[in-house]
């Protein structure tokens, strides 16, 4: 598994434990992770054109369409040690599930400016609409060029105008109310309502675009994670992505006990045997042979080596995640007398 897997994997069990916090930070940095690999494509083919085709503006269009899939595909492999279309995926979700945090906890809604958030839906859309396109990184480059501040790479800031925003971001969620993405639409007028911005014409815009909320879906969390569920459970069984629905599943898993912090002291042998079975993504007649392959690979997803280079925040859940890898490794091989 790739870092920015693993770290997807830290960042989805921490919302399922609704740790919004710290799961929007780790959204941040696969964010930060796949954005800085963008724009050193990005930039790369700015110094191949600009050295070696200068004058010729045609050409220098052409070879960007014709190469920017190729080079991508190489660095993201070199960076991830995984493909384009995997790439755009962990993108796309790790988006998604950091708009999920913003949108639904009062502890992040009110730490990121609403321009930051309505860029990030706006590229989130714009990821959506070519999810099934090889020109997705031109899409994104055409508006939202990497900002470059001295040697750091900043998050997508689209060379656009707020109302020009609100005006694209109306557009973009016409294109997908009758596709899978639709729920996308009530994750933003959500976000407005609990902004307090129900009021104003780009929440109206947004609802007349969209149209009525369907009746199994409603701004309440849950209910709009049950709908989704369903809804990109069918469109992954339909386009057979990279990753089989079982571990979407897992990314998308909300039930009514999911919030609910696990008390050992309190908890019965089933309720722990569910708990730490989840944990070691154990599920179903668990065969001991498979106990100790879980462990190791779970476990070496958070090993020092691999997360050194992050912040010592996520160095500092990683730690807490592993130390949570061990308890339940420890409570399941007594209970399987391994």
């Amino acid at each position: 598994m790739s870092n920015i897997s693993g770290l997807r994997g830290t960042a989805d069990y921490l919302f399922e434990q609704n740790k919004t916090s710290e799961a929007s930070l780790i959204y941040n940095e696969i964010y930060r992770q796949i954005w800085n690999a963008i724009g050193n494509i990005h930039e790369g083919l700015n110094d191949f054109s600009k050295k070696y085709l200068p004058k010729k503006v045609m050409t220098s269009i052409e070879f960007r369409n014709n190469y920017t899939y190729s080079v991508a595909t190489t660095v993201f492999y070199q960076w991830f040690r995984l493909d384009s279309d995997q790439v755009l995926n962990e993108f796309i979700f790790a988006l998604s599930g950091h708009l999920k945090c913003v949108s639904y906890s009062k502890n992040v809604i009110n730490t990121i400016s609403k321009e930051d958030t309505l860029n990030e839906f706006l590229l989130l859309y714009t990821l959506v609409n070519y999810s099934t396109d090889e020109s997705w990184i031109d899409q994104i480059l055409k508006y939202i060029p990497p900002k470059y501040d001295q040697t750091q790479i900043d998050k997508a800031r689209p060379n656009l105008l707020q109302v020009h925003t609100q005006k694209r971001l109306v557009k973009m969620s016409s294109q997908v109310v009758n596709t899978e993405w639709n729920h996308l639409n009530y994750l933003l007028v959500d976000y407005l309502i609990n902004m307090g911005d129900k009021n104003s014409g780009f929440y109206n815009g947004i609802l007349k675009s969209v149209g009525k909320r369907p009746s199994n879906s409603s701004n309440n969390h849950k209910t709009t994670e049950q709908y989704e569920r369903r809804e990109k459970k069918e469109s992954y069984e339909k386009n057979n992505g990279y990753e089989k629905y079982e571990r979407y599943e897992k990314f998308e898993k909300y039930t009514s006990s999911s919030n609910k912090k696990f008390d050992y002291k309190t908890a019965s042998d089933s309720q722990k045997s569910k708990y730490y079975g989840t944990i070691l993504e154990l599920s179903g007649n668990i065969k001991k042979s498979e106990i100790r392959k879980k462990y190791l690979k779970l476990v070496g997803q958070y090993h020092p080596d691999k997360v050194e280079s992050l912040g010592k925040d996520l160095r500092s859940m990683a730690d807490e995640r592993t130390k949570e890898i061990n308890e339940a490794y420890e409570w399941i091989k007594n209970k399987h007398n391994l």
